[in-house]
């Protein structure tokens, strides 16, 4: 009698472990910034330099200057978006520069990613 209920109870054991083992090991989606460079008229701007950087003396809680390998460059693609992926959540400056003839043009805001999501910053450069 023992042997009848011992095989289902193995069975529905190990289908239970597997599910759950499958479903606990997923991945974290990535944690992205876009930033959109548009010009004073509201046009799209493609071929700009767009950097997202910490202020250069922003300390952590430890009192360390933040590592240098969060500064990030991209060049806004034909609809003028760039965009960065970090792991976890940060908040960055970001400095737009594009060269017109003799004309450069700038602008400047500030993005704050949230982990795991898709945040998108528009940035007006004149």
């Amino acid at each position: 009698m023992l042997n009848k209920n011992f095989k289902p109870v193995i069975l529905i054991t190990l289908i239970l472990f597997t599910v759950f083992s499958i479903s606990s090991c997923q991945k974290a989606k990535d944690t992205i910034g876009v930033v959109v460079v548009k010009d004073s008229n509201g046009k799209l701007v493609s071929g700009a330099t767009v950097v997202l950087h910490l202020d250069s003396l922003a300390e952590n809680q430890q009192g360390n200057t933040y590592n240098s390998n969060l500064r990030k460059t991209d060049i806004t693609d034909a609809s003028g978006r760039a965009e960065f992926t970090y792991e976890l959540e940060a908040i960055f400056q970001v400095s737009v520069q594009k060269t017109q003839g003799n004309n450069t043009l700038t602008g400047s805001n500030v993005i704050r990613l949230l982990k795991e999501k898709t945040v998108t910053q528009e940035v007006r450069i004149n």
